[in-house]
């Protein structure tokens, strides 16, 4: 029988983090699955707190199952606004090693190439973390989470919005053996700041030419945006209704329509 490190075909793992999968998300994962392959593999990060799932009903994805009620910190301080995903990734990377993983959560939509997107950040070897730089929210300190940050090492802080990153699996040993120091930080003022001050190489997406619509603001103003002024090459966060989309497809250069199945978000 194939051992899991056999059946690894890349150096890549393009993890996908949901708490859900209904039939329009699995049309997703059927595309981001067709754009990756050859490129990374695909891996559902799936919490099982609110819906628990059976991979034999799926047996053309993988998944990597937590439970965040049992995941100690996944809730930053106890605060439920606060998921923190890069504790589940942790995991996981423990179990599947990879050298480098491309977490992406389950409401952020491209539009453009995404297996030319894909190419181009796996591609990119030598990186220790590659992230988002736009901030719609002008400055570290208008994130809250700052005031949670205690006994803070580091000579300067930097926040990243987290919808969308890559680490290598050197960086992600870095980030386990700090968290188990310090927990107080965020993870989305943890990644940046640690690689910043730590020495590790580091990317932004916008280095590649790709942009972000990111914010916490309401799913409506992103999913306006994205049907009435949508742009090449950028991402859009939050997307909950995935009907709306269309992904352009790299093969035919042509639009695929993208439409759920039965259930909506």
């Amino acid at each position: 029988m194939e051992t899991e490190k056999e059946r690894k075909r890349t150096e890549c793992c393009l993890v996908f983090a949901t708490h859900r999968l209904t039939d329009g998300v699995a049309e997703y994962l059927a595309y981001l699955k067709r754009e990756a392959a050859g490129v990374a593999d695909l891996l559902v990060l799936y919490d099982c707190a609110a819906a628990p799932v059976r991979a034999e009903d799926w047996p053309w994805l993988e998944f990597h199952v937590f439970d965040s009620r049992r995941l100690e910190g996944f809730f930053h301080c106890g605060e439920r606004r606060l998921p923190n995903p890069l504790l589940a990734l942790l995991d996981c990377a423990a179990a599947r090693p990879y050298a480098h993983y491309l977490l992406m959560e389950n409401d952020v939509v491209f539009s453009g190439d995404f297996n030319r997107f894909l190419r181009t950040v796996c591609g990119e070897a030598s990186a220790d973390y590659i992230h988002i730089a736009t901030d719609a929210d002008g400055g570290r300190q208008r994130h809250w989470p700052v005031r949670l940050i205690r006994d803070n090492p580091f000579g300067a802080l930097y926040f990243s919005w987290s919808q969308l990153f890559r680490v290598s699996r050197r960086y992600l040993k870095a980030l386990s053996a700090f968290i188990r120091r310090n927990g107080s930080f965020y993870y989305e003022f943890l990644l940046p700041t640690l690689a910043y001050n730590g020495g590790f190489t580091v990317r932004q997406f916008e280095n590649y030419g790709y942009r972000f619509e990111v914010s916490w603001g309401p799913a409506e103003l992103y999913e306006w945006k994205y049907l009435h002024d949508r742009r090449p090459d950028t991402f859009y966060h939050p997307v909950k209704h995935l009907g709306i989309v269309d992904f352009l497809s790299g093969s035919s250069g042509g639009f695929q329509s993208f439409r759920p199945l039965a259930t909506s978000l």
